[in-house]
């Protein structure tokens, strides 16, 4: 999980160097996966296995298989992992695709509310060389199946990002990458941990070398450390902007992700991700990206939209501050790239007091759009990870 290497051929693309190997036993992961005959990559009867998490059965499950299998070409098998469930329960919504060798629905049941256990399930009973995983609320556009598997096996793809749609068309614009730039992208230069969710396709031989799985027992951000990882490991990245969309649905009747909780249970994941090692055997430049991330979409955003901040307690505080002292200890510069608001958010973090948190949270809801996009010190405006070179790089049209 380290420098992204020249696109190569064969399995130069999906798994990582020596050098790569060596540096990953030093941050104590697991050594490098051996390459054997009949392994992730062998020839299989099928391109592409979907992963589909399900918990309820109120919900649409049939739209998110419907949406897979509406592929023409790519070999699909869609494996609807009934979480907790008998498998039953969701008979009566499946019954369109009855005789559909492509759809399996398979029992997991392990007593924890966090959707990283059967999605971890799925994974690992897949078979073809390719693998995604998919929210049962969400589906995918007319010819995203075809689109994805016809794109990977033709660029040698580790892992393609998919494009985001929400259920209104609005479209999620991260990753910001460099104008025209799509394939073969660089986690710093193209900004892609900013799109940490693992959604998409990843080439399963990639997946099982990087020796990382979603953070178990999670109820939120159980995909941080996958996501961050997948990005980071030096395999080949490709930007699907062009490609049919996933589709980001918003009618459940629960959606566990939006639930709210206990700013320590937010951050738990974060904390979880500072006592691994591998993030801090990345290069200096991976590491501040990362952190740019962590500080932006994760633990700033955590606190501020608290619904009042009076209910920043202690605990909430001490949380914080454990999670942003391990920011800076790998990442001493990221600050720089924060807005005056995002820092305001960060200093109050650093004293660990729920009182200055509280008071940050207060100010920084009256801020003005200036303060809201500019650093506070003018000449970090051009760093790459300022909001307004994010801002600038938006309202591009291309």
């Amino acid at each position: 999980m380290l420098p992204r290497r020249r696109p190569g051929a064969g399995s130069r693309h999906v798994l990582p160097s020596r050098r790569d190997a060596a540096r990953l036993r030093r941050a104590g992961r697991s050594r490098r996966p051996r390459a054997r005959t009949g392994g992730a990559d062998r020839v299989s009867a099928i391109d592409l296995d979907v992963v589909v998490a399900a918990h309820d059965p109120r919900r649409r499950v049939d739209r998110a298989v419907a949406s897979v299998l509406a592929a023409r070409d790519a070999r699909v098998r869609v494996t609807v992992v009934a979480h907790g469930r008998d498998p039953e329960e969701f008979a009566e919504q499946f019954a369109r695709f009855a005789g559909d060798g492509r759809l399996r629905v398979v029992p997991f049941a392990d007593g924890i509310p966090s959707p990283a256990g059967p999605f971890m399930h799925g994974l690992a009973i897949a078979e073809a060389p390719f693998v995604s995983i998919m929210g049962s609320d969400d589906l995918l556009a007319d010819g995203a199946v075809d689109a994805w598997v016809s794109h990977v096996q033709r660029a040698k793809t580790a892992y393609l990002i998919a494009r985001l749609e929400n259920h209104d068309g609005a479209v999620w614009r991260d990753p910001l990458a460099r104008p025209f730039r799509a394939r073969g992208l660089d986690p710093v230069h193209d900004r892609l941990n900013y799109r940490a969710a693992p959604l998409g396709v990843i080439r399963r031989s990639y997946l099982e070398a990087t020796g990382i799985a979603l953070t178990p027992g999670l109820s939120t951000g159980e995909d941080i450390e996958l996501g961050l990882a997948l990005l980071n490991a030096g395999g080949r990245i490709d930007d699907g902007r062009r490609l049919p969309a996933y589709l980001i649905g918003a009618d459940a009747p629960e959606r566990v992700t939006f639930a709210p909780r206990p700013l320590a249970d937010e951050l738990e994941a974060l904390r979880l991700l500072s006592e691994k090692r591998w993030v801090g055997a990345l290069p200096a430049k991976r590491r501040e990206a990362i952190a740019v991330k962590l500080w932006r979409l994760n633990l700033v955003p955590s606190i501020v939209v608290r619904a009042e901040p009076g209910v920043l307690g202690e605990s909430d505080a001490t949380a914080a501050a454990a999670v942003g002292a391990w920011l800076r200890s790998i990442a001493p510069h990221a600050e720089r790239s924060l807005s005056r608001t995002e820092t305001e958010i960060a200093h109050a973090v650093s004293s660990g007091d729920a009182d200055a948190l509280r008071a940050a949270v207060v100010r920084i809801r009256a801020a003005s759009r200036v303060e809201r996009l500019l650093t506070p010190r003018p000449a970090d405006n051009l760093r790459r990870d300022s909001m307004l070179r994010r801002e600038l790089r938006v309202r591009a049209p291309w």
